[in-house]
């Protein structure tokens, strides 16, 4: 029969935790932009590069580069802030693409703000720092419906308003592109849907800003 020390029976009833599966890349997902402090770091190694100086002690060199970075002044980063927002753009052209959603044009008017969003914009002021994101989406709606017709009005003249000058500012640009005019999709079917109560008020918002941040979470996953 075989004995077996306490140590040595405390191992044998140790159960490891099961590993997080990784998840698996998609080859056609476009590649994350590159930030201006990562194009200045790259600048840094091909320095090092030129100059036949050895990068032996990684750690020390990040450091030294990053302790430059903090002090450039905002004309010595211009250029590698001017990098990244080309490579943000194509980051954005290419996922909208990889998503099947149309492209927006940078040159079309901005659709008007309903009168609950324009509420919205409001009540979110009011309450930063003092409730989190999905809490004032949350007391945004209910205080949205129990408002009394009178208590809305003064959102829906400007929401009527910003309408007229968002009709005349598309007659111009459909004037400029010919009686072209490319679609957006995404944000006003939304809109759509909120005003005709298919989903509740500040719902829609939140859960397409969840799915915003699961796309994240993704990407840094897909980036280790």
């Amino acid at each position: 029969m075989n004995t077996y020390s306490y140590t040595e029976m405390a191992r044998m009833n140790v159960v490891e935790p099961p590993r997080r599966k990784k998840r698996l890349q998609d080859a056609n997902k476009p590649k994350r932009s590159t930030s201006a402090y990562f194009y200045f770091m790259a600048s840094c190694r091909e320095q090092a590069a030129r100059a036949g100086t050895q990068i032996t002690k990684v750690t020390e060199f990040t450091k030294e580069c990053s302790a430059r970075w903090r002090n450039f002044t905002a004309m010595e980063k211009k250029p590698f802030e001017e990098k990244a927002a080309l490579d943000k753009a194509r980051y954005d052209r290419e996922m909208a693409q990889y998503k099947g959603k149309d492209m927006v044009d940078p040159n079309k008017p901005k659709r008007p703000q309903t009168s609950y969003f324009l509420f919205l914009a409001e009540f979110r002021k009011m309450m930063q720092g003092k409730l989190d994101h999905k809490d004032i989406l949350r007391k945004a709606g209910e205080q949205w419906r129990n408002m009394t017709d009178e208590q809305k009005k003064p959102f829906e003249i400007k929401s009527q308003e910003e309408a007229k000058k968002y009709e005349i500012a598309m007659a111009e640009y459909r004037k400029r592109q010919g009686g072209v005019v490319m679609l957006d999709g995404g944000p006003e079917e939304k809109r759509t849907k909120i005003e005709a109560g298919v989903v509740g008020y500040g719902e829609d918002v939140e859960e397409e800003e969840m799915d915003d941040e699961d796309d994240d979470e993704g990407d840094e996953e897909d980036d280790e």
